[in-house]
């Protein structure tokens, strides 16, 4: 089986909804859970599922107690996982905050060159049933309110286009998911139309 892919146009920068080159970005066919991955590895290895999942849980253990201590921790070829913190108010002296103050924030996984490397087959062109459509069908709400957090981590703002670009939202369906999110306290927003944008929320 061949990879698909299809293209979706580049988030325009600002507020300029002008049109933008297209970039290339893989259409999963779907998400292969944990239960049909051990299945796979099961009748590729002759490891029984019981060992695998018993592997599994000693990783997750393991990994978990080691970034609780500080540690980065390599998972097989694939990478390395590490831990970030965060200060629960903005800090401006070093001296003026204290432990308790900080904590563990977000898992993240490095991806090595070897691994990415040896990510690699034959690409399809989508057809036209598979390709990305601008609708809400194409992420669920939840998928699209992990994009949007996702992106705003390393990003200082976004605006309507960039969201609908990023979501494959039209731009009512897009203000709307943006509005709700706002309203949820799950957002917030800066600025009045046109110059308005949308921020991370801040705990």
């Amino acid at each position: 089986m061949s990879a698909l892919y299809d293209f979706l146009p580049v988030p325009p920068k600002g507020n300029d909804e002008s049109g933008s080159h297209l970039y290339p970005k893989l259409r999963p066919y779907k998400t292969v859970s944990f239960d049909e991955l051990t299945e796979k590895i099961a009748s590729h290895s002759g490891l029984t599922k019981g060992n695998i999942l018993a592997v599994m849980e000693e990783i997750e253990y393991w990994t978990k107690q080691l970034l609780s201590d500080g540690y980065r921790v390599q998972i097989g070829n694939i990478g390395t996982v590490s831990a970030s913190l965060k200060a629960d108010a903005e800090v401006y002296d070093k001296e003026d905050i204290h432990a308790q103050s900080i904590r563990f924030d977000k898992v993240k996984m490095t991806v090595s060159k070897q691994f990415s490397k040896q990510c690699s087959g034959k690409v399809l062109r989508a057809p036209s049933g598979k390709k990305f459509r601008q609708s809400s069908c194409t992420y669920t709400e939840e998928e699209r309110l992990a994009l949007l957090q996702s992106y705003l981590e390393s990003h200082d703002y976004i605006t309507r286009a960039e969201y609908g670009a990023l979501t494959g939202l039209l731009k009512y369906k897009a203000w709307q998911d943006l509005d709700k999110w706002v309203k949820a306290h799950l957002i917030d927003i800066k600025g009045r139309a046109p110059h308005r944008v949308y921020v991370k929320r801040k705990d």
